[in-house]
């Protein structure tokens, strides 16, 4: 017998089993990249019958497919005396044990993990096509042995099996250990960059903790001088104010024509300052948190006839109709009445300093909301209206809007930014719609609490 016996890699055909198109195509280009000849089945029954009708050197199987899974193939093949020395290689992500011991049980020669190494691959197909050739040259030995009558010991074929699916699993093993190093040292790795920057994090945060304390003491000064020139400013103004009223009233004496006219000039510049410095100094209550709110329960009627009385005479001086309109049936909320009387004053300001001719209209309403009652007051005006680019800017502090029929209005352009904060405050909501040059309703909706 000529044991030098090989068959060139052109003459081995390898069936790979596959029912993903994608591996079956990676595993095939693989295979013939060895010079190897390659057939594809999508799964085990075709498998079997492409193996009865043409014999390959070597089955490289997967395990979990429809029809007929690896398992079953294996045992098909390995239970045929005709097809049992096809060498088997069950490719599989399974790793329990038990399906080891189901490899065994159907007679595999090999297990190889997903995902796998391409040499690593190559190199089990090439160690199981020599092991083929060994155990046909060992086989023709046996047979010459008996013929001659010699006692050898030859190793069995099932020992062989199972010590290559033992490899296998030691070498699979090794793998997987190999790569829980490398896992293992990507951890500490990782471990090593979160404690850095757990480091900076901290730095970070006792920077901001001091930040936090300077804003603090910065917001407490800005609190303190706002409130300290407020009074300092108020008390003079007041005393202005006072005294220009004394001297329109003519207590002093008479005034001539241009005198009238300069004094009705002071007062009014005076009493637009006091209002800019009241303004200015609610905004630095609410932003500090000093606000108080005294809840009590308000007549809404009452609240919303006083500020049309209150508007009325700017309304005239501007020759504007002032329009009152109100639900007969009583509504009462539970809420701050000075807060909701200061939001509907400035709404109503707001109407009739941007309104040249036309009308302003206070409503009050009362609907039904999502599961609640709302009632809502809305001042509705018919004066320039608000562009829509500059309507997301309109509830900014200091926000001041610079269309050609609004240019020569006076004020901060805190107001809006103040009714919104003061209507949060009071768990309102405000909101408005404006058509430009049409006019702009403004609406503060507050849920009924009971009457």
């Amino acid at each position: 017998m000529d044991a030098s016996y090989e068959i060139q890699p052109d003459e081995v055909e390898i069936l790979i089993v596959e029912d993903s198109p994608t591996q079956a195509e990676r595993l095939r280009r693989l295979i013939q990249s060895m010079r190897y000849r390659a057939r594809v089945a999508g799964n085990g029954r075709l498998a079997l019958e492409a193996i009865r009708q043409t014999k390959p050197h070597l089955v490289l199987s997967d395990i979990v497919m429809p029809e007929m899974d690896g398992y079953t193939l294996c045992r098909a093949i390995k239970s045929d005396p005709e097809l049992r020395d096809i060498p088997v290689i069950l490719v599989t992500s399974l790793m329990d044990p038990k399906d080891i011991i189901r490899g065994i049980e159907c007679g595999a020669d090999n297990f190889i993990r997903k995902p796998y190494a391409e040499d690593y691959l190559l190199n089990r197909i090439g160690h199981m096509l020599m092991n083929q050739k060994l155990r046909r040259n060992q086989n023709m030995e046996i047979g010459i042995a008996l013929y001659l009558g010699e006692q050898k010991h030859f190793i069995n074929a099932e020992r062989q099996q199972i010590l290559d699916l033992l490899i296998s699993t030691y070498e699979q093993a090794v793998q997987v250990n190999s790569e829980l190093q490398a896992r293992e040292r990507q951890v500490i790795e990782l471990n090593m960059r979160l404690a850095n920057h757990a480091g900076e994090l901290e730095t970070i945060n006792r920077e901001i903790a001091l930040k936090n304390l300077e804003l603090a003491e910065a917001s407490r000064m800005k609190s303190a001088f706002i409130a300290n020139m407020s009074h300092e400013l108020r008390t003079p103004l007041n005393a202005i104010i006072g005294f220009t009223g004394a001297l329109l009233m003519k207590l002093p004496g008479p005034l001539t024509t241009e005198q009238d006219k300069q004094l009705n000039t002071i007062r009014t510049s005076a009493r637009h300052l006091l209002s800019l410095i009241n303004d200015i100094l609610d905004v630095a209550k609410i932003e500090a948190g000093k606000v108080t709110l005294e809840v009590q329960k308000v007549q809404c009627q009452s609240v919303v006839r006083d500020v049309v009385d209150t508007l009325r005479p700017l309304a005239l001086q501007k020759n504007l109709t002032l329009e009152l309109d109100v639900a007969d049936t009583p509504i009462v909320l539970e809420t701050d009445q000075r807060a909701l009387t200061q939001i509907l004053l400035n709404l109503g300001n707001n109407a009739i300093k941007f309104t040249e001719s036309g009308s302003v209209r206070v409503s009050l309403t009362q609907r039904q909301g999502e599961g609640q009652q709302m009632v809502e007051f809305s001042v509705a005006d018919s004066g320039a209206g608000i562009r829509a680019e500059d309507q997301a800017k309109l509830f900014q502090a200091f926000s001041q809007l610079d269309s050609t029929s609004t240019r020569h209005a006076e004020g901060a352009g805190l107001g809006l930014y103040l009714c919104q904060n003061l209507a949060n405050l009071i768990g309102g909501s405000l909101f408005f719609k404006s058509d430009f040059g049409q006019g702009s309703v403004f609406t503060l909706a507050m849920p009924s609490r009971g009457k």
